[in-house]
């Protein structure tokens, strides 16, 4: 992964402990660090490794490297600040290891000028306390920025994601989200969507689904939309945004095993083309799990390999939770003759299963009354 040139050796050195960040987030640091923890009369790098080990969970060999950075720590009172802190606002011993693992100079924080006022600006923006626990979890950095610039990236996601809750569970859901430059790699991808006919309801639906699609770097936004044009799949259809973010999910090569596939159960080139149209979910799932259903739906349930081209949706019920529990319930009341008529795989498959237990399973309780045990076995 490119990092910016500005990223020393000493950065480096700074963050030895760190998880992958995105390409182009923010590295500089802008935290005020306490004047208590520096000067002469430093405690020796093993008092503090022995503090990281009983203080701060840490295993032994990571308190040994991070004590090396904490040296000129000269009492427990800086770091028990810090810690203390932390627990004062809703984290646990597992949530401070886990900050600390990250970030071991946060130990030296001054808890009034730095976290303190950090937490204050977290919560000016609307956020309880909870909700900054899970912020600063996922970005730690949110500590390390500059108060302008984390309030300028939080009112942007804000205004997008409408809620707070959307947005916390989303940083909770993607590590380092708020890393990505709103300048550089955001705003450009939600321009280039707009131009595909998103709305603010769709980026909201989106972010929910699949947030990554407005981070990935531009050029790539820019095949993915290329790609799904190709398909014959206009800007303008009402099936676009979806089919965007189906396929951004589906390299070419595994497109290409799919369809090879399907050739072997007899779809032409033009079946797949217009199955995948359709309904491209079905995309998303792996290629044992379309064998399977496949090879269910025709040689168990009888149907014609054209018959599913045509109504492709059926690819996208999970085989054991919904298409051989129904169909093998239904083929039950067709053998003791409660169910007259020639009933589609299709309808039966598509109602909502409030629908189908009130229309194949409640009515006919008295007639075989173990039906919802057996239905109910099934799933």
């Amino acid at each position: 992964m490119k990092r910016s040139p500005a990223f020393s050796l000493f950065s480096k050195t700074l963050y030895f402990i760190y998880f992958p960040r995105p390409a182009d987030a923010l590295l500089s640091s802008s935290s005020s660090y306490s004047v208590a923890a520096t000067g002469s009369g430093a405690l020796q790098p093993s008092f503090m490794a022995e503090y990281l080990v009983t203080s701060c969970g840490f295993s032994p060999e990571n308190a040994a490297k991070a004590s090396n950075l904490l040296g000129g720590i000269a009492s427990r009172r800086q770091p028990d600040s810090v810690l203390g802190f932390f627990k004062s606002h809703g984290f646990d011993d597992t949530h401070v290891k886990e900050l600390l693992s990250r970030n071991p100079r946060w130990l030296l924080l001054d808890v009034e000028k730095t976290l303190a006022t950090k937490f204050r600006t977290l919560q000016e923006l609307g956020f309880s306390q909870s909700d900054i626990t899970h912020l600063v979890l996922a970005h730690p950095f949110a500590i390390n920025y500059h108060d302008r610039t984390v309030v300028h990236k939080i009112r942007f996601w804000q205004g997008l994601v409408g809620s707070n809750d959307v947005l916390v569970n989303l940083f909770k859901r993607r590590r380092w989200f708020l890393g990505y430059s709103i300048e550089k790699r955001i705003q450009p991808n939600i321009e280039m969507l707009r131009s595909c006919g998103f709305t603010d309801q769709k980026f909201r639906t989106i972010l929910g689904y699949h947030p990554m699609l407005v981070t990935q770097r531009a050029e790539n936004l820019r095949a993915l939309i290329s790609r799904v044009e190709g398909f014959g799949v206009a800007r303008t259809s009402g099936r676009f945004h979806w089919t965007l973010w189906m396929l951004s999910n589906v390299s070419v090569e595994r497109f290409n095993a799919q369809k090879k596939l399907f050739g072997a159960f007899g779809w032409s080139e033009a079946d797949f083309l217009d199955a995948f149209r359709k309904a491209p979910g079905f995309l998303t799932c792996s290629l044992k799990n379309l064998k399977m259903k496949m090879e269910f739906l025709v040689n168990e349930a009888g149907y014609a390999p054209s018959y599913i081209a045509l109504h492709p949706v059926l690819l996208t019920f999970s085989l054991e939770k919904r298409l051989i529990p129904r169909y093998q319930l239904v083929a039950a009341l067709k053998s003791r003759g409660l169910c007259a008529g020639h009933l589609k795989l299709l309808t039966y498959i598509m109602c909502s299963e409030k629908k189908f237990l009130e229309r194949y399973v409640i009515i006919y309780k008295e007639q075989f009354p173990e039906l919802i045990e057996l239905y109910s076995a099934r799933k």
